[in-house]
């Protein structure tokens, strides 16, 4: 069970209440670093002229050159992403943009498990074979400077276009560059996603008009790569979600509507939980192309066969996770106390699966997590830290134990001989209890207002709909409420969720639920009174509108209830 540190947010000065009408507004505004009104009305208001120039961005007039060059002499391109929802929709929008202007062009989408993140040496006679004259990569690149070095040789020209950080890895000479993560990049907005990269260089290549209808796509691929909903990932995806019904694409249609959603009505929610998961379970479970077929598919038949194969590749992925879970929790169980760094690994996990397993574990347990998929003798997974805890770091610091690693502070990746997992495992424990203390094992849970009983409404779900999008960076606002009772509770048809009634002092009775908190239920039915923290939901009954509580958290009341 998490047991969070609650950070109730400090008394504001007097001049935040002055940046919206609302106060509460104003409140949410001012904590999460919005200080000026001029801030204000751009952040409630983002639009497409908020975007910088895209000849800020390092290369980007010799990307373009070398894109018109293409275009005019009818050069064969590939084009060569990566396989999650970024990389695809990436190579989506340069695949499609390109082919509109006339040219050839041959997507590449590298096999997860059979070749791996990014370009390699083996991917060079594939490059060749496809009689290309210019390579585009998107989403990788960065650190393939030997692979680049021959395709150059080969002659082929090359355009990288990337947002990963740059570090020590130097391209070729010839190679555009086109990163705002370059230590040279005088481009004011450094956390753009690749699809928003890729939008970007493409307004150089056809204009404003014609390339605003990939924002829904600019939308889907922003989220689904979790970078902060802030700045111009902010405008991108609010101006996404804005068109998706008018400009989605076929095959985003058909997803869509298997994923039983309606088109007018998708948030960034939908993008990051519903249809993001979907594209990402071609990759996972199958063959990324899968995912890419549909995004670029003009023929109704094929959109609506790609969707429900994609729908069925993430419910097996789904159970797969459960599964996966499942198994974890038996091996922790057998442990007689919980170690700072949790390493599992079992021959039976897929290995498409462990990031995710071990994000997770790691949320649940606020441990960093290695998770492994163990074939041959060979271990292959995904590391994930918490705060206080760099993995990428760790790792390095073990990489005499490792045939491959490499990834950032929060997530990274690795390969080893399964004979030496013991041994990383207590390596990794030594760099913990040199580095993390016990307060880094208790989670922070932060919150943006304190609500009063009047204030859990529907007008409050109005009001908090002009702050979306939300996402990583700019989360659903959270809040607390304090001496509520809890009445009724009672678990969720699987018996995952607890569902329950929350009555405050002198207001009415709200729905509530906590999802995957059914192991919460017994200690909340031993208090009379209490505190929650929750995020605060528009829903409906019967066709009638009504405010729910998701619940994140709770503990005893801190005040006595009314005489």
């Amino acid at each position: 069970m998490v047991v969070y540190r609650w950070n109730e947010p400090d008394p504001l000065p007097d001049a935040a209440y002055g940046l919206a009408d609302a106060a509460l507004l104003s409140q949410i505004l001012y904590r999460r670093g919005v200080r000026t009104p001029a801030e204000a009305s751009a952040f409630l208001r983002p639009s497409l002229d908020q975007l910088a120039d895209p000849r800020l961005l390092p290369d980007a007039g010799e990307a373009l050159a070398l894109l018109q060059r293409a275009i005019e002499h009818r050069w064969r391109v590939v084009v060569f992403g990566d396989y999650d929802v970024d990389g695809i929709t990436a190579t989506t929008i340069l695949t499609h943009a390109l082919r509109s202007l006339g040219l050839t062009v041959h997507p590449i989408i590298p096999h997860r498990i059979r070749d791996g993140y990014g370009l390699h040496l083996p991917d060079v006679p594939a490059i060749l074979g496809s009689g290309a004259r210019l390579l585009v990569t998107v989403d990788c690149g960065t650190g393939s400077g030997e692979v680049l070095a021959a395709v150059r040789r080969a002659g082929i020209e090359a355009v990288v276009i990337d947002h990963h950080v740059v570090g020590g890895h130097r391209l070729p000479e010839g190679v555009a560059f086109v990163s705002p993560q370059r230590p040279d990049s005088s481009y004011p907005f450094r956390s753009l996603a690749a699809v928003g990269l890729a939008y970007q260089v493409l307004r150089l290549l056809l204009g404003d008009e014609r390339v605003a209808p990939y924002l829904p796509l600019v939308a889907l691929g922003t989220v689904a790569d979790v970078v902060p909903l802030v700045g111009e990932n902010r405008v991108l995806v609010a101006e996404g979600l804005r068109r998706f019904a008018q400009d989605a694409s076929l095959g985003l249609r058909a997803l869509v509507e298997e994923a039983g959603l309606r088109l007018d009505r998708i948030t960034s929610w939908h993008c990051g939980f519903i249809l993001g998961p979907r594209i990402n379970a071609a990759g996972r479970m199958d063959d990324p192309m899968l995912a890419l077929q549909l995004l670029l598919t003009q023929d109704p038949w094929e959109a609506r066969r790609l969707a429900r194969r994609l729908s069925e590749l993430n419910s097996r992925r789904q159970q797969e996770i459960e599964r996966m879970l499942a198994e974890a929790e038996r091996k922790l169980q057998r442990q007689a106390e919980l170690p700072r760094v949790l390493v599992l690994a079992d021959e039976a996990w897929n290995v498409g699966l462990v990031g995710l397993a071990a994000s997770k574990l790691a949320s649940r347990y606020v441990r960093p997590v290695v998770v492994l998929s163990q074939q041959h003798g060979i271990s292959r997974g995904s590391a994930r830290g918490v705060a206080g805890f760099d993995v990428s770091q760790a790792l390095a610091a073990c990489r005499d134990l490792l045939l491959e690693h490499g990834g950032h502070s929060g997530a990274a990746g690795l390969t080893l001989e399964s004979e030496r997992i013991v041994e990383l495992e207590a390596r990794l424990l030594d760099f913990a209890n040199a580095t993390l203390g016990d307060d880094d094992l208790v989670p922070a849970l932060d919150l943006d207002a304190e609500l009063f009983p009047a204030e859990l409404s529907l007008e409050t779900t109005e009001l908090l709909a002009v702050l979306e999008p939300f996402g990583h960076g700019h989360p659903t606002p959270r809040f607390f409420v304090r001496n509520v009772a809890v009445r009724d509770l009672h678990l969720s048809r699987n018996e995952r969720h607890l569902l329950f009634t929350v009555v405050p002092c002198g207001g009415s009775p709200i729905g509530a639920v906590w999802f995957d908190g059914a192991e919460h239920r017994d200690a909340l039915e031993r208090l009379d009174r209490v505190d929650l923290a929750f995020t605060l939901r528009h829903d409906a009954w019967n066709g009638m509108p009504r405010v729910k509580l998701d619940v994140l958290d709770f503990r005893p009341a801190t005040t006595a209830p009314p005489s």
